[in-house]
């Protein structure tokens, strides 16, 4: 099986090369031969994918992750669920998600396969691009592309030569994005005073900068998944001592982590 997947990540790649209508072309032949249910669709201005299945659909920029939904749109779903924690949080009715680094709002439709409940999604995505698939793909209380930082004001965004990733922190790894609108998380009016279930943390190496800009709105967050891998100095150095430094003293405790630099934080007081 992991020799399967390493030849279709390397085909995966081979194909990307092509235009977005042959690309869907290839992998559809090949799944109808496979007898696979998944089915590639160019969108009508053709630069996004609809990928679907016989549960599930989701719509997506990048023809190099597309390869991560072959297996089914669950089982993707299911993998990020359980990469972040999800399976170990117990939803209620109306919780209030707030999703960090939304990218395209594959978030939203993981925290669905493991909560039955209502919820309310706030997903925070500064590129224009992903923010737009963001509001394809979920049914988010954000209207406009916006990055999660220290400060109010508008910040320059660096964003990865592959277009997957982006940051508010300087890298040579990354292409200039120009400028972008920063807030702080307590400056939203509508979150203010309200319990938030979870904070899904994802800021390419400016966590600490996101949890700070958190304010007084941190005591009222329950859980904090964090992504806090190696990407500060060139990918060289994780913020992973200085995170979890930070929610330790704010009364949190690290309830699980696990080999992909992901933990997720308590707040004592729940």
């Amino acid at each position: 099986m992991k020799y399967i997947k390493k030849i279709i990540i390397h085909l995966n790649k081979y194909v990307s090369k092509l235009s977005i209508n042959n690309f869907s072309r290839f992998w559809n032949l090949v799944f109808i031969i496979t007898n696979n249910s998944l089915r590639l669709n160019s969108t009508e201005n053709g630069d996004s994918i609809l990928i679907t299945d016989n549960e599930q659909s989701i719509y997506i920029s990048q023809k190099i992750r597309a390869w991560f939904y072959f297996k089914s749109i669950n089982n993707r779903f299911e993998s990020l669920g359980k990469m972040y924690f999800f399976d170990k949080i117990i939803f209620g009715n109306d919780d209030i998600i707030v999703d960090c680094g939304a990218n395209i709002g594959e978030i939203y439709n993981s925290i669905k396969l493991f909560n039955n409940n209502n919820f309310y999604y706030y997903g925070f995505e500064p590129v224009q691009s992903e923010f737009e698939l963001v509001q394809l793909n979920t049914i988010n209380q954000i209207s406009r592309p916006l990055a999660l930082f220290d400060k109010n004001g508008h910040t320059r965004l660096y964003v990865h030569k592959a277009g997957a990733d982006s940051t508010l922190l300087q890298d040579d790894r990354y292409d200039d994005g120009g400028m972008i609108e920063s807030i702080r998380l307590d400056s939203l009016k509508q979150l203010n005073g309200k319990k938030i279930k979870l904070l899904k943390l994802e800021a390419e190496g400016a966590e600490l900068e996101v949890l700070i800009g958190c304010g007084d709105i941190l005591r009222n967050i329950e859980y904090i998944s964090a992504d806090i891998g190696f990407e500060l100095d060139q990918g060289k150095r994780s913020n992973q001592a200085e995170v979890t430094e930070y929610l330790v003293k704010n009364n949190f405790y690290k309830a699980s982590s696990n080999s992909r630099y992901v933990s997720l934080f308590k707040n004592n007081n729940f």
